[in-house]
């Protein structure tokens, strides 16, 4: 099955046990909102996303080998 590589930042790295990234995997025509549904992080935690270093929606589609770069609402480390 095809995995991306999900980066998380500041508060929302406690969604994955407070590691900086979780590789999933999906299953094909998934999005960014699939992952986050997966990862059990509520869309409203987030505000900028990127795919492979561009910016990003939550409709944003992914596959193999993509990385994302998800972060909170609120800055911080």
């Amino acid at each position: 099955m095809p995995t991306v590589q999900v980066n998380l930042y500041a508060g929302l790295r406690g969604y994955i046990g407070g590691k900086a990234s979780v590789t999933v995997q999906i299953a094909t025509d998934q999005t960014i909102q699939n992952v986050l549904t997966e990862l059990e992080i509520p869309t409203e935690q987030t505000r900028i996303l990127f795919v492979n270093g561009r910016p990003a929606t939550t409709d944003t589609p992914v596959k193999e080998g993509d990385q994302l770069g998800i972060f909170p609402a609120i800055g911080g480390g």
